[in-house]
């Protein structure tokens, strides 16, 4: 049980993706295609690791209405849950994929209040994970989740031998990294607002990657879109670059990354002793399986086969 991941989603959504031929702002849109999954990053990545035959648990807070959907779909597809349930409505969220430029835009509601007596019960649960463990905090924070609840989150963690991946934005991401996470996962933009500035080239990515690394974080893993992704340690970084791909939906390929990452953590015991190769071949996996996700339309995780097709594609180049 030691190496079972838990992720948690604060802030789940009921996911309907819905396809345009060309999205036409301010003018009539006909949408195609419709589909609703179990949405929320931390789930997103509960259900790429349960793709990949690894033990995970979905963590976190559930509203009803479209929570009670979310609860059954994920039932169904055997994700093993334990939420703390809440008396508001789950949100709903809207993608709306345009299949003529390959980008998704998404219109994300900001969920329902969370009680104080929620957050300490998902606490109270969070001192119970077996040592050893790793702990995906993935999402946004809801209303009534203090700023820098990550942060404590990561520490109640780390007093119980419980190593944290952190994949958030905003607040969220700058006030937990004082939490400590192993790894941590910023995209371009995410990592240029904690910056304040724009980041031009691989040299000033890094730069402002490897400031975010200390003695307790050991690996960031700036993602980088179709561009791919940025991997650096202290001492070693990785320029992951994929294959041009036409995308079906964009949703989830930052979370089917932080799978990768999270199911990499569980099998070590250590970040700071990686060689070349062994960076080189976590940034491979990392971006074919983000790459892979993008042909797969919703949220839907990537096949294996598509991930190995797409792997032999990346070219990694090390840097800094």
């Amino acid at each position: 049980m030691g190496n079972r991941i838990y992720t948690v989603t604060l802030n789940p959504a009921w996911d309907r993706t819905a396809t345009v031929a060309r999205l036409v702002p301010g003018g009539t849109n006909l949408l195609r295609e419709l589909r609703a999954d179990a949405g929320g990053k931390g789930i997103n990545v509960s259900r790429v690791l349960h793709t990949f035959g690894k033990e995970t648990t979905a963590l976190g807070l559930l509203g009803t209405g479209a929570g009670d959907s979310l609860l059954a779909r994920l039932q169904d597809e055997g994700i093993c849950c334990d939420f703390v349930r809440l008396e508001q409505d789950c949100r709903t969220n809207t993608k709306i994929v345009d299949a003529s430029a390959g980008v998704t835009t998404e219109f994300n509601e900001p969920g329902p209040h969370v009680p104080q007596a929620a957050r300490k019960m998902l606490e109270d649960q969070l001192q119970q994970l077996p040592q050893g463990a790793v702990a995906v905090f993935a999402g946004s924070l809801p209303p009534g989740v203090p700023a820098d609840w990550y942060a404590r989150a990561a520490e109640l963690c780390r007093a119980v031998g419980v190593r944290v991946v952190l994949d958030a934005s905003g607040a969220g991401l700058k006030n937990g990294l004082s939490g400590g996470p192993v790894i941590i996962k910023p995209n371009r933009d995410e990592l240029e607002a904690l910056c304040g500035c724009a980041l031009d080239g691989t040299e000033q990515l890094l730069a402002a990657a490897r400031r975010l690394l200390n003695d307790r974080t050991r690996l960031a893993a700036v993602s980088l879109g179709a561009q791919g992704a940025l991997f650096a340690t202290a001492t070693r970084a990785v320029l992951a670059t994929p294959p041009k791909l036409q995308a079906k939906s964009t949703v989830g390929a930052g979370d089917t990354m932080t799978a990768v990452l999270a199911d990499w953590l569980a099998g070590r015991q250590e970040t700071d002793t990686l060689t070349d190769g062994q960076l080189c071949d976590l940034a491979a996996l990392a971006v074919a399986a983000a790459s892979a996700k993008v042909l797969r339309e919703g949220t839907q995780p990537p096949r294996a086969e598509e991930i190995a097709a797409i792997r032999a594609q990346v070219c990694c180049e090390m840097v800094g």
